[in-house]
């Protein structure tokens, strides 16, 4: 196979990695759905070598494995969680993508005289998918109607946000350093929240398009929406005044002392929609 090989399948790996990234970040697909992508991909380009007497086709599926090595990175560098946690299941996930990488690879690629698909086996695939997807809906709706106050989106795990925690901590503390040890905690909930939702990767992205276009955005570690250039010491900075304005006012209106504030009140009131996953990282931290 040789070097150029190897540096084909890696460029692939990029090239796959790549694309099913920027389709998560748009509409958070789910594994069997990055799956589906993944083979899609393979097969076009698998497709298009083929057509083109690509000697590189017979060991295509090791694009995979370039995939998964891409994908380590960028969760424990740039998301800077923990990839091969067990609850993630994330190295279950590629052996099989890499074992179903390969048998494609021998039996559609190799022993076939055409790789591309004819429009019958396209109409199959196009509506085997609307089905998936329309299925998929339902199910969330069921989901929804039957555990309406019951969280479905599965969280951190207690290490990942105990290394989060250990990490900001590290390295912010002189800035989130507050009065109430408590709110403290609260305000690194929210950071590990927010962090976690928004890798460094895409923050960087995010300061990128804000020189380009100015737009009203949400800059920082904190995700504060802004209409300025914020840095993440600036952003931590006006979490820390909304915070306060907000124990002032509650103070002012049910009158009560710091050992009678209502923590998760206030989560409740400065997170809203996320307040539920904040909350847990906050009873999780608070335990410290």
């Amino acid at each position: 196979m040789g070097l150029l090989g190897w540096i084909i399948y890696l460029l692939l790996g990029l090239f796959y990695f790549s694309i099913i990234t920027f389709i998560n970040s748009k509409y958070s697909i789910t594994k069997v759905q990055k799956m589906i992508f993944s083979i899609i991909l393979l097969m076009i380009t698998a497709g298009i070598g083929f057509n083109y007497a690509f000697k590189y086709i017979d060991n295509i599926f090791l694009s995979f494995v370039f995939l998964m090595i891409f994908d380590i990175i960028y969760v424990s560098y740039f998301l800077e969680k923990d990839f091969f946690d067990k609850e993630e299941k994330n190295i279950y996930y590629y052996l099989v993508l890499i074992l179903v990488g390969f048998f494609i690879n021998q039996e559609f690629f190799n022993d076939v005289s055409s790789v591309f698909l004819t429009g019958s086996d396209l109409r199959l695939i196009l509506w085997s998918f609307v089905i998936n997807v329309i299925y998929s809906k339902n199910q969330k709706k069921k989901e929804i109607i039957n555990n309406k106050n019951v969280d479905k989106e599965k969280g951190m795990s207690v290490d990942s946000i105990l290394t989060n925690y250990a990490k900001l901590k590290y390295q912010y503390f002189d800035y989130c350093d507050m009065e109430d040890k408590t709110l403290s905690n609260v305000l690194y909930a929210i950071m590990i929240y927010r962090s976690s939702k928004r890798s460094k990767f895409l923050r960087n992205y995010d300061y990128f398009m804000f020189r380009l276009n100015g737009k009203t955005s949400k800059l920082s570690i904190m995700q504060v929406n802004t209409n300025r250039y914020i840095t993440d010491i600036e952003g931590i900075n006006i979490v820390k005044e909304d915070i306060n304005e907000i124990v002032t006012a509650n103070k002012l209106v049910k009158g009560k002392t710091k050992k009678e504030l209502d923590y998760l009140g206030i989560i409740d009131s400065y997170c809203e929609e996320d307040s539920l996953y904040v909350k847990n990282i906050f009873e999780i931290i608070k335990k410290l």
